[in-house]
């Protein structure tokens, strides 16, 4: 059985992400630990967790804001949809892996995502 291992991280949506970068940086204190840009996207850790805060620019990937670490979200989604619930977004190539969206039973959003491409662990720039 296939479970939701903890939140992952939270991600949002940001018109410049240069601009963006400097403010979670600078503003706020976050640490950049990696920048992806092929996906248009950075991110960004807390001094004293392991959560993570990702801003991307790509108009075109849904809005969401927070995901659950899973195992193999396409693992997931097939049990999902062997069990009868909804897959709302199907898997997707993300930086580390894959995402998906999931609807519990009153059609709320539940994003997933895995570390696939880099065997389960974080990877940050150095």
């Amino acid at each position: 059985m296939n479970k939701l291992l903890k939140i992952d991280n939270i991600m949002y949506y940001v018109s410049d992400l240069d601009k963006s970068e400097a403010f979670y940086q600078d503003v706020l204190g976050l640490k950049k630990v990696w920048r992806d840009d092929q996906f248009k996207m950075v991110g960004f850790v807390f001094e004293e967790s392991d959560a993570e805060i990702v801003i991307q620019s790509d108009p075109n990937l849904p809005k969401f804001d927070y995901s659950f670490l899973v195992k193999d979200v396409v693992a997931f989604c097939d049990e999902i949809k062997s069990k009868g619930y909804k897959v709302l977004v199907e898997p997707f190539d993300v930086r580390p892996g894959k995402y998906a969206v999931l609807a519990d039973l009153d059609g709320n959003a539940i994003n997933i995502i895995d570390l696939t491409k880099f065997n389960g662990i974080p990877q940050f720039d150095k």
